[in-house]
């Protein structure tokens, strides 16, 4: 009897704790409390800084059903111990268990900082389209990536790993998983959301205002042109992501571009992700307009009459990758010029030598 007590009471607390994640749904939270309903994506790596001497491993847990980030635990270490020891393809219970067993070790450094640095980077990258696909090549890609910025090392190389489970099972291992910034923000201060304008009561007003109901704020925001390289606004399709610049200076707006750190050395805001919710001919003048997830619950509302060339986190891509290869024949013809100058100057001895003699 008593263990049949415990159970009951154990269950209890499953459901009980699944309900602050289902808000308060006892149906969806009996599901999360049997495994059956899994919102959380853990992702789960490591890394290696050869040329640093550093190493490390981190675990991040991904809402792919409200799309934020959980929770975040990483560990670093001044040597390449952790890189060598730690497995990815355990389970990321285990996997958790050793990241703070190797926190407590002499060589291990303060993660707190790399733990806000990961959590930037993924919302930058906005890794939860892929996170939802479980697509762990494109993710692996993006990690290495993301690794390489933060320790500004081309060595540095991560292996990843991916791994379904729910919110109540992080909270009961004793994870803290974060609230959406955003949410709180709207909560506390609901008079920051920009100034709604009137939309007309047409079909095309209706279509515009279901969208938008969707979204906690709505900002304006316009693409960043691409004339030459950049792709027909025509050809962008839904869940594509493209560049954005927020300028109307509102607070949301404002908000989200230091959520980015988008800002260049003199504070003007730089162009950040969105991902292509919805796209929609414009019926009262021409061209379409674009609605962009930016952040959590944050569309930006594009408006582009033309049909233009805009950039996109492919041809972004793209055109980086071409800047480097059109540099690179300067610096041969450069090395070719030395090389030939080297040969007249060694020619030019050995005639001047034959004169002489």
């Amino acid at each position: 009897m008593p263990e049949a007590r415990e159970s009951i009471s154990e269950k209890a607390k499953r459901i009980e704790t699944a309900l602050k994640y289902t808000n308060g749904d006892m149906e969806k939270a009996k599901f999360m409390a049997g495994g059956k309903l899994q919102d959380i994506v853990a992702l789960k790596g490591k890394f290696v800084v050869p040329d640093q001497n550093r190493s490390g491993a981190f675990i991040a847990f991904v809402n792919v059903v409200q799309e934020y980030i959980s929770a975040v635990v990483s560990i670093t270490s001044n040597n390449t111990t952790t890189y060598t020891r730690l497995r990815i393809f355990d389970n990321w219970k285990s996997f958790y268990n050793n990241i703070n067993a190797y926190s407590k070790s002499e060589d291990s450094a303060n993660s707190q900082e790399l733990n806000e640095q990961l959590m930037t980077k993924m919302i930058q990258r906005d890794v939860f389209p892929d996170a939802q696909k479980m697509n762990l090549e494109y993710l692996s890609t993006v990690f290495q990536d993301i690794i390489k910025e933060i320790f500004q090392s081309e060595k540095a190389k991560s292996q990843l790993d991916i791994e379904k489970t729910n919110s109540m099972e992080v909270d009961l291992a004793g994870i803290s998983i974060m609230v959406p910034e955003f949410e709180t923000e709207k909560e506390e201060s609901p008079t920051e959301a920009t100034e709604e304008k009137s939309i007309p009561d047409t079909a095309f007003g209706k279509r515009l205002s279901e969208i938008e109901s969707k979204a906690s704020f709505v900002v304006e925001g316009c693409c960043v042109l691409s004339p030459v390289r950049g792709k027909p606004i025509s050809e962008v399709t839904v869940g594509e992501r493209i560049l954005v610049s927020l300028t109307a200076g509102d607070p949301v707006s404002e908000k989200v571009i230091d959520a980015y750190k988008a800002r260049d050395h003199e504070g003007k805001p730089l162009p950040i992700i969105g991902r292509v919710i919805e796209i929609v001919p414009n019926e009262q003048s021409k061209g379409v307009i674009l609605y962009a997830l930016v952040a959590k619950g944050i569309y930006a509302k594009i408006v582009e009459e033309e049909p233009v060339r805009i950039q996109t986190e492919a041809t972004q891509l793209i055109n980086s990758t071409t800047e480097i290869q059109e540099e690179k024949p300067a610096g041969d013809w450069l090395t070719i010029l030395i090389v030939i100058v080297f040969v007249i100057l060694i020619l030019s001895l050995v005639i001047l030598f034959y004169v002489i003699s």
